[in-house]
């Protein structure tokens, strides 16, 4: 049987192009998703979503208070029933314009402009110090702004990036509804539970401290009312 050596060629370079291609799939893989941005916008939509719901903005029945803690509970009405709007001096509302006189360029842009990250991600996925502000679809106004950096935190919110999560059940009380509830799928090296206080439009990521095992909140969400 005669061997075509044109067919063997081909065959031969088709195979290497194959391998290459497979073998750079590979590598891009992890490289990619270890400088993904932490946060993720299906968080900042849901929790959105999830605001838009409540039909009644006087009542929300995402809370237990302990009867036991009614004097406690009534010092911390006010601000339960706060509407936060702001964060790192960025308001819900603000045009991309206002947002650069405030935070200046971010240090990357992605989703189509949707997302303005500032900070750059550590080695090891972690993101302590990112902010993350999120615009809506026409790109006019933001709807969202996440921070994993305590000195962003200038708002008087009453809790801080690295308190327990006690102190966040204290301030806002502990949300028994599922749907106030979201897991960040971005969010490998902790939990990545958020948090969700529709009525005040505050959301906070709760993690587990790998030394110690006790659950502190990671990062904070303001998605108030537009």
């Amino acid at each position: 049987m005669k061997i075509n050596k044109k067919n063997i060629i081909l065959s031969l370079n088709l195979t290497i192009v194959f391998l290459l291609t497979v073998t750079s799939s590979a590598f891009s893989i992890p490289q990619e998703a270890r400088h993904k941005a932490a946060s993720n916008l299906n968080v900042v939509n849901y929790a959105r979503n999830l605001l838009l719901t409540i039909v009644d903005s006087n009542f929300r029945g995402s809370w237990v208070i302990d009867p036991d803690n009614w004097d406690k509970a009534a010092q911390t009405t006010q601000k339960i029933q706060k509407s936060f709007d702001s964060l790192a001096q960025v308001k819900i509302k603000s045009s991309p314009k206002q947002v650069k006189e405030i935070l200046k360029n971010p240090t990357e842009i992605r989703n189509n402009g949707k997302i303005w990250v500032y900070g750059i991600p550590n080695d090891d996925g972690t993101y302590q110090e990112l902010l993350e502000v999120f615009f809506d679809e026409k790109l006019e106004h933001v709807i969202g702004i996440i921070s994993f950096n305590p000195k962003n935190i200038v708002e008087n919110i009453g809790v801080n990036i690295g308190d327990q999560i006690d102190k966040m059940i204290s301030a806002y009380g502990e949300p028994v509804n599922e749907k106030d509830f979201i897991e960040d799928p971005d969010n490998k090296n902790y939990l990545g539970l958020y948090y969700l206080y529709p009525r005040s439009g505050i959301g906070f990521l709760i993690g587990q401290d790998k030394a110690t095992k006790n659950l502190l909140v990671h990062g904070v969400l303001v998605y108030g009312k537009l």
